[in-house]
Formats: C-alpha cells, structure tokens, sequence
C-alpha cells in the first residue's frame, strides 16, 4: 500500500502500439495524476530515461522507426531544457547523474500528488530500466509504482503496421526483448511492478485494483465501461495481413496467458510484396510531406 504522504510517481512501462495512450487517459480519470507539460514529444511523453542513458554512455540498441537511442550531446541538451521547461528555478549540478536523478525528484515534487510517465521506450531499453531502479533507490522521499502493459503481440504488431507501416516481421524482436525485459524487471522489483494485459483491461477493470489502491482513491469512481474491445484481434478481419510469429515470440505470448488460437494468423502469400509496397508508399507520402512544407517555409520567409 502506498504511503498517502509522500509525492507519488506512476511509471507506465510498454511497446508501441500496446494501448498505453488509452491507460494513461483512463487512469487520469480517477486521481489527480498530473502529466509534463513541456515537452517536444507526443502525448506527454519525455523520453527521459532513454536520454539519461544516452547521456551517461550507456549501450541502447536500434529501434524501429524511432530516433532512440538519441546522441548524448543532444540528449543532453533536450533534458536539460526539458527540466528548465517544466521546473521553475532548476539548477543543473556539475554531476551528470545527480542532475538526472534530482531532476526527476524535482519533477515528482512540482507535478504532485501524482506525476505520471509513459513511453513506448523504455522497456525495450534494458539500461533505460536500471536507471529507473537506480532512481527509485536514490528517491526513497517519493512512492514509486510501475506498471507493464502487455497486449497480444500480433494484435501490437498490426497497430504499428496499420499506422505507421512498421514491418512486423522485425518489429515482433523488440516485443519479444521488452518483454523479456518486463519479466526481469518484475523478478527484481517485486510487487513494486504490476503488470497488466491490455485485454483484461478492456474486459474487466477489476485488474487495476493495485493502481487504483496506489492512488488512494474509491474503487467505485472507476467507470467499467470507459474501455472498449474494438481494437481487440481486429487483424482477424484483415485477410491482406499475412503476418505470422517467429515462435520466440508466441512462446513469450504464452507465458504472458495468451492462447495458441489468440497468436495464430493464416499466412498470405502475397504479403511480403503487399507489405513492402505499402510500407514505401507510406515513406513516399512523408517525403512529399516534409517537401511540402519546407517549401512553403521558405515561401513564407520571403
């Protein structure tokens, strides 16, 4: 049970596409959670941990349609404005790891009595992850509680396709890694993690209970109907969608309690054409975009 006195900070840990937008707008229904509000990034996201390790040297990998890892200097430069942005009066220490952890202190403190965090960046970053233990143990004066969202891995993978035409076939190897990643996190932390199904979620709010008793409010102000099973195997309907998991992968699913049937997709034997011609036609269509808009940029400047 978390300690009603101090400053606490929610944590929300995912992939993409794993329906963290939706968690996060559900939860700050229920409790004074506040977000950041300064922020170059979208739905108040703030990539701090994957820049504080950029920052502090340490090893990130490549992710898939992302600029992460972010270089140090830049990394750098975004937090430090980040903090300045956010918090009135920061002073930035000569210590790089005492201007990150008391940064995020300070940031707990202003955003109260909730602050809360989510990126789809994270859990993929394992040095990202020990940062945030480090902090927890470097903070003991703010309640820390994480949470891993899980969703179905085929259901995750065609979200990112369908938006941002994101190649399963690779991206499904970031799933597996994040969540990998939740299932050490969760063998270190203890009850300091909760993980959730997004399916659970949609289907019965009974599973946010620990989140609900960490914010101290009345389990009866959750609305059960604020969630929907639209998204829910809507690859199913999709016969264009040839996509199917490397077993890694559904074998991970598994553990997770998802059902060999809830994982398996009919393969098509066009769909590594089809794939690769969508996903250049949307490349083609950002190009013209950004071409757009520079030009009229520069229009506009005469």
């Amino acid at each position: 049970m978390a300690n009603d006195n101090k400053t606490k900070c929610i944590i929300l840990l995912s992939n993409k596409s794993s329906g963290s937008s939706a968690c996060q707008n559900l939860l700050s229904t229920l409790a004074d959670i506040t977000h950041i509000k300064n922020t170059r990034h979208n739905e108040n996201e703030t990539l701090y941990w994957v820049k504080a390790a950029s920052i502090l040297g340490e090893p990130q990998d490549n992710m898939t349609d992302s600029e992460v890892p972010i270089p140090a200097n830049k990394a750098k430069k975004e937090l430090i404005k980040l903090l300045n942005d956010n918090l009135d009066g920061f002073v930035e220490s000569d210590d790089l790891r005492s201007t990150i952890f008391d940064g995020w202190g300070e940031l707990c403190e202003a955003h109260g009595p909730i602050f809360f965090e989510k990126s789809p960046h994270h859990l993929y970053q394992w040095s990202a992850l020990k940062l945030i233990m480090e902090c927890i143990k470097q903070l003991p004066h703010i309640d820390f509680l994480l949470i891993g969202l899980v969703r179905n891995p085929v259901d995750t993978l065609y979200s990112a396709y369908s938006r941002w035409r994101t190649s399963p076939e690779k991206n499904q190897y970031e799933w597996l890694q994040s969540y990998e990643n939740l299932l050490k996190l969760k063998s270190i932390i203890g009850d300091q993690l909760v993980i959730i199904r997004y399916e659970d979620l949609v289907s019965n709010l009974d599973s946010i209970k620990p989140i609900v008793d960490f914010c101290g409010v009345d389990p009866k102000l959750v609305n059960a109907n604020y969630m929907h099973k639209r998204s829910v195997s809507k690859w199913k309907k999709d016969k264009s969608f040839g996509f199917t998991l490397a077993k890694p992968v559904s074998e991970l699913a598994e553990v997770y309690g998802y059902k060999p049937a809830d994982l398996i997709n009919h393969p098509y034997t066009l769909w590594p054409v089809y794939r690769d011609f969508r996903r250049t036609l949307y490349k083609c269509y950002w190009v013209a975009k950004r071409t757009k808009r520079g030009l009229y940029r520069a229009l506009s400047a005469r």
